[in-house]
This record gives structure tokens, C-alpha cells and sequence, in this order.
């Protein structure tokens, strides 16, 4: 998402100095102009890099695609992190704005029927076929035959629902920063927080076991069925930041140790990409699609590749691993 930038103890109070504050401000705006204006751009020729892969050979498509999922992902680090800055800088980390963010964003979503775009992994996976790379992930499902108001669908997606889920995951890891084991992103920490690696698993634990529950449910009644669909969601939003949260702060403490910053973070990047794709998962770093409430099925998705059959250039049915 972001770096923090380090502490400077060389003199007492620098770090809040008007220069670095400045620095921070610039820096932040820089990373969501730059990850807003991608991520438009990405969405409104989606369709038509899709359609035109769809046509090349296998191998031309699959490259096409993990090139396309890394810079929509680039885009998405770069826009997180400039809202993750500019929210520090202009709103504040203390406790009173961080639950009226919470709450505020939370309540928009809930009503405006995406809640469930606030799960990520490891309960939220995305496998590497065409259709998912490409999928219309907007809010109002806009196609461009639409014209206007798909370029108004993306916009909106952009600048309203994707930053409300920001606000979200902001302010819920910045509250947990003045009740748990404090986690700054990109620094190695005196204590490693442990205590959200075991509430993530284990309210992640919870909310795969409710939602089998619920499918398996017989029961009919929507005033039932709803209200735990949504605490289902609540839990596994609680559950996929505190897995972030904690396995960030490991790995700021202990990936790669014997390098530099800089080249550690450059071989977690090669490394995690290089081993999603591998595992045909390499979607899931920038599905913050926007999920409906209404879909039918499981809110948590966890699926790792399945066995499907697909009709090739013949038009001969084989099978494949997805």
C-alpha cells in the first residue's frame, strides 16, 4: 500500500517539520492522481484488450493478461497508497475521526449493497482465466455500448466506491494501531504483531465456517438468512485486514533480512508475482472488483484451481487446469 517513511531522530520534532509534511502531502497526491488516472484509463479499454486477446493464440493471451493484471495492480498499490498519505496527512489518526470514517464508510457500502467488496485474501481468491481478468467489475455493470454512461460508471467506481474501501481498510488498521501492538508499513517494529496474525485466522476461520453454514441453511426467511450474510461479510472484512496487518509486520521483520530495503522489496515483488502466477492466482492482487450483496453463492471464496473443460481453436473439448 505505502511506505512510511523513517523516523528521524536527529533532531527532536523533525519528522513533523514543515518540509516533510510537505513531502508526504506531494508524494501522496502524486500516487492517487497517478493510480486514479491508470486505473480509468484500465477500465475503460478492458472490454476491448479482452476481446482482442480472446482472439490471439493461447500463449499471446495468457502473457497478455499477466502483463495487463500487473499494471492494473501497480495502479492499484499507487492509488491505495496516495489515499493511505493524504487520509494521515488531512484527516488524522486520532481515535475520534478514525471511527467516523470506519463507521461512515461502512454504513455507505452496507446500504449501497458492495459490502462485500471490502473482503480480500485470503478470503477472496481470483483465478487466472480470461473471463476473470476482464470481467466488468464496475458498480453499475456499465458495457461500453453504453457509451456516456459507462465512462460515468467507471469514473464513479473510481473516485466514490473504490475509495470508500480504502477509507475502510485505513481507518480500521489505524484505529487497531492505538488498542493492539502498533504496525507501521514499511518499518521493522520493536514487537511484531502477533496479535492480528492469530485474530485474522482466526476471525477468517469464522467467517468460512458461517458461510458454509448458511449455504447448507434450508431456511427460506430473508430477515435470517440477510442480517448473517452481512455479519458473515463484516466478520470476513475484520478478518482479511488483520491477516494484512499481521503478515505485513512479519514481513517487515523477517522476509529477506541479509539485503537492502530496496532490493528486498523488488524480490517480494518478483517472487510473490512469479509464484501467484504459477498458482494461476495472480487476479486476486487487484480484485478489489465491486462485489454485490445480491449475488447468489459463497461471500467467501476460496478456490484454488478446478478442472474444466473448454473448447479449443478445433473445437475439440479438453480438459484444463484453471
Amino acid at each position: 500500500m505505502f511506505q512510511v517513511y523513517p523516523e528521524l531522530p536527529v533532531k527532536e520534532g523533525i519528522e513533523d517539520a514543515p518540509e516533510n509534511i510537505s513531502r508526504r502531502q506531494l508524494t501522496g497526491i502524486v500516487c492517487y492522481l497517478f493510480g486514479l488516472f491508470m486505473r480509468i484509463f484500465l477500465d475503460l479499454g478492458k472490454f476491448h484488450l479482452g476481446e482482442y486477446l480472446s482472439k490471439q493464440p493461447a500463449l499471446l493471451r495468457m502473457l497478455g493478461g499477466l502483463v495487463y493484471t500487473g499494471v492494473y495492480a501497480f495502479s492499484g498499490v499507487a492509488f491505495w497508497r496516495g489515499i493511505w498519505h493524504l487520509m494521515i496527512q488531512d484527516v488524522g489518526e486520532k481515535t475520534t475521526q478514525l471511527i467516523v470514517v470506519l463507521i461512515g464508510s461502512l454504513l455507505v457500502l452496507l446500504f449501497s449493497k458492495v459490502s462485500r467488496s471490502l473482503i480480500s485474501s485470503p478470503l477472496a481468491l481470483c483465478l487466472d482465466t480470461h473471463a476473470n481478468t476482464f470481467a466488468n467489475t464496475s458498480y453499475f455493470k456499465r458495457s461500453p455500448e453504453a457509451k456516456g454512461w459507462f465512462v460515468v460508471d467507471v469514473i464513479f467506481t473510481n473516485l466514490v466506491v473504490r475509495q470508500l474501501i480504502v477509507f475502510c481498510w485505513w481507518s480500521l488498521w489505524s484505529l487497531e494501531n492505538s488498542f493492539l501492538i502498533n504496525n507501521q508499513i514499511g518499518e521493522r517494529d520493536s514487537y511484531v504483531s502477533y496479535d492480528s496474525v492469530l485474530m485474522g485466522y482466526a476471525a477468517a476461520t469464522l467467517a468460512y465456517t458461517l458461510d458454509k453454514l448458511i449455504m447448507k441453511s434450508t431456511s427460506t426467511k430473508q430477515y435470517i438468512t440477510k442480517p448473517l450474510q452481512y455479519l458473515v461479510t463484516v466478520i470476513a472484512f475484520f478478518g482479511s485486514v488483520n491477516v494484512w496487518r499481521g503478515v505485513w509486520s512479519v514481513y517487515d521483520n523477517f522476509l529477506f533480512p541479509g539485503i537492502g530495503k530496496e532490493l528486498n522489496y523488488l524480490v517480494s515483488l518478483c517472487v510473490g508475482f512469479l509464484v501467484l502466477s504459477v498458482m494461476l492466482l495472480s487476479n486476486t492482487i487487484c480484485s478489489d472488483h465491486i462485489a454485490s450483496d445480491f449475488d447468489e453463492g459463497e461471500i467467501v471464496n476460496i478456490k484454488y484451481w478446478e478442472k474444466k473443460k473448454v473448447e479449443s481453436d478445433s473445437d475439440e473439448m479438453i480438459p484444463i487446469v484453471e
